[in-house]
């Protein structure tokens, strides 16, 4: 969004013809940040369960990683591809309604504000929606098949190489959806393999937890152009839109796209861990009854109760078991002598990819996080 100090407050009117000016009320950058603000203070005095120690410490290592890292990760990336489409006057700023510019960039501060606040609001949503059972898987996580897989990859690809052409080319109208193909094309490459085969069995928390703060911030922009905050030049639009123009095609794009790189990765990573979890519940149990047979015939004491699912897991552990679930054979050597019992040593335990059918717990453990 290019902030051109000298364009008069009217200016949107000579990037965007079809534009009324606002009446009634009127509200600056700094306003609508409360409508991000509402439900991420919802969010922090009802914060997730997977902070607290109602939950396993796997879980709240995952949880809090997580959000740090995509606060680290998705604003600069956001900073970078928001800045590139700033400077190419894809989205313009109004200098009447913005503090002006942050940290010599060509951002206005609001805007950097706001990629932290909506990274931050995606993120806490997605580990808070991920606590409804409705939303617990039904089917164990399945590897994509080698087309699918393969199919998704050409096409990411495809998107991203397309949309770099697009955006050095002299196509104006494709430029908006181009930046988004080039940038975000990339990441979804890589949610697609490492996560893929948790499409079909988690597709219920990565729609919820993607739907509500994507579609809440589409409507966070439309109020900031009916209220002439900022505008879209049309001749980098393809023109689509509703609601009386307000709803661009190419600007929902931008924020559902982003929003769903921030809640897939969520996503991911709760149910990698509710997996692992399940998988050593069931391995624990399945000691558990050889341990009990033998208690029974007096050959070893009494087990004793209690304990943390997660105690004995590590992020380490999580990452090795996401990475081989993505690409099986790549941690292989970690499975062997000499550095299998290395990992022990220091409280690793690298785990083989599950079976073709998971626990049937998988469902209540997913519940439980």
């Amino acid at each position: 969004m290019q902030a051109d100090t000298g364009l008069e407050p009217s200016y949107r009117h000579l990037a965007d013809p079809t534009a009324a000016e606002p009446a009634g009320w009127e509200l600056s950058y700094w306003h609508l940040h409360l409508f991000l603000l509402l439900p991420t203070l919802l969010l922090l005095l009802f914060p997730p369960r997977a902070f607290t120690s109602a939950t396993d410490a796997l879980t709240r290592k995952a949880a809090f990683t997580y959000l740090g890292f995509i606060l680290a990760i998705a604003v600069a990336q956001a900073f970078v591809w928001d800045s590139v489409g700033t400077q190419m006057g894809l989205w313009v700023f109004n200098p009447a309604k913005c503090t002006g510019l942050g940290m010599g960039t060509v951002l206005p501060l609001e805007e950097i504000l706001w990629l932290f606040h909506h990274v931050m609001k995606a993120a806490l949503f997605q580990l808070k929606i991920s606590e409804i059972a409705v939303l617990a898987p039904r089917r164990a996580p399945a590897q994509l098949s080698r087309l699918t897989r393969a199919v998704g990859n050409a096409v990411l690809v495809a998107l991203s190489v397309g949309g770099g052409f697009v955006l050095v080319s002299g196509n104006d109208s494709a430029k908006c959806l181009a930046l988004v193909s080039a940038f975000f094309a990339p990441v979804l490459l890589i949610l697609w393999n490492l996560g893929g085969r948790y499409l079909r069995s988690h597709w219920r928390l990565f729609l919820a937890g993607w739907f509500v703060p994507g579609w809440w911030t589409v409507l966070i922009d439309c109020i900031g152009q009916q209220q002439g905050v900022w505008s879209f030049p049309p001749r980098y639009l393809t023109g689509v839109a509703a609601l009386g123009g307000w709803l661009k095609l190419d600007i929902a794009a931008v924020y559902l796209v982003s929003t769903l790189a921030v809640t897939a990765s969520g996503a991911i990573v709760l149910a990698a861990v509710c997996e692992l979890l399940a998988l050593d519940e069931a391995e624990a149990d399945n000691q558990a009854m050889g341990a009990a047979e033998e208690e029974a015939r007096g050959l070893v004491l009494p087990r004793q109760p209690g304990g943390d699912s997660g105690a004995g897991r590590g992020l380490l552990d999580l990452e090795i078991f996401i990475f081989e679930n993505a690409y099986p054979g790549l941690t292989a050597p970690l499975f062997r002598p000499p550095l299998a019992g290395l990992l022990r040593k220091w409280g690793i335990r690298p785990r083989p990819p599950p079976p073709a059918e998971a626990p049937r717990r998988l469902g209540a453990r997913a519940a439980q996080v």
